[in-house]
């Protein structure tokens, strides 16, 4: 895929490991600067390294999101370095796998405090500065799991079904500020949060995503023909689907008689709503 994204400078927060560190490497190979947040310092120099290997320019603003003033401070340094701030990947999240009795009000709070407050406030924060320099992505991290509901992972789910209702009001109120927000919803990726208490075994037995794939689901918010599509939840189940069915074809008009035809209604009807996304995944493979 070439530099779609040159010129552009994104803001990663959770960029230490998993999806936000391959949201970092792969925004750099196509040729945007990275801003890399999080709290462990030595894995983000990690992260930095491999965006400076791949030609990108990057710096490190170490913060916690659930934090408003570092959030602030983050985007001050950032545009300091930079000058502007186009994309805003809200990554940054995390779980507790508890029974609800066995979670402590304390932990759901500190599950909460990330995974919402942590969209909220970066959101907020980025926003004016997206107004002032005419526009910008937000694009944030939600969870196929909300779908997929199983034991544990009520808190998680519950944090990550807020992001619905907040990507698609909040895409409605920025459209004419030429800001547009977007959720990603993956099924199970091969990061540190996934694998937490798994054997190998099971790991391959589910067969998780790796973290590059997503990579230009993400980046497609943000060129030319993604800038103006907004308040969508993608359910990233529903479009591996899609995509297992196109072998050999580009276009969502070659393969939307097949989906229609495998797919539940109430999927067919999502993925006719990411048929631009389809469309630019199926074109760039």
């Amino acid at each position: 895929m070439n530099k779609i994204l040159e010129g552009k400078t994104a803001l990663i927060t959770g960029s230490s490991q998993g999806i936000g560190k391959a949201l970092a490497i792969g925004f750099a190979k196509m040729g945007a600067n990275i801003i890399i947040t999080g709290r462990n310092q030595e894995n983000m120099e990690k992260t930095l390294q491999q965006v400076e290997e791949q030609g990108g320019k990057g710096i490190i603003v170490p913060g916690n999101v659930q934090n408003y003033d570092e959030v602030q401070n983050i985007i001050t340094i950032g545009k300091e370095k930079f000058t502007h701030i186009d994309i805003l990947i809200n990554n940054a999240g995390f779980s507790r796998l508890k029974p609800i009795h066995k979670m402590r009000v304390e932990q759901f709070e500190d599950i909460l405090k990330t995974n919402v407050l942590g969209v909220y406030n970066c959101s907020h924060a980025i926003v004016p500065h997206m107004m002032e320099i005419g526009g910008g992505t937000i694009v944030n991290t939600g969870s196929a799991i909300i779908s997929s509901p199983g034991p544990r992972w009520s808190a998680y789910s519950m944090s990550k079904s807020a992001l619905l209702g907040f990507t698609e009001s909040l895409g409605i109120e920025l459209k004419g500020n030429r800001i547009n927000v977007n959720t990603i919803m993956p099924g199970p990726v091969n990061t540190p949060l996934f694998r937490m208490g798994m054997t190998e075994d099971m790991i391959k037995a589910i067969g998780p995503m790796a973290p590059e794939d997503l990579v230009p689901y993400y980046a497609f918010f943000a060129t030319d023909q993604g800038k103006k599509v907004t308040g969508l939840n993608v359910d990233m189940n529903i479009c591996k689907s899609v995509m297992e069915m196109g072998d050999n074809l580009n276009q969502w008009s070659e393969i939307k008689e097949i989906a229609q035809e495998k797919l539940k209604p109430e999927s067919f009807k999502a993925a006719k709503k990411y048929r631009k996304l389809i469309n630019f995944i199926l074109q760039n493979n």
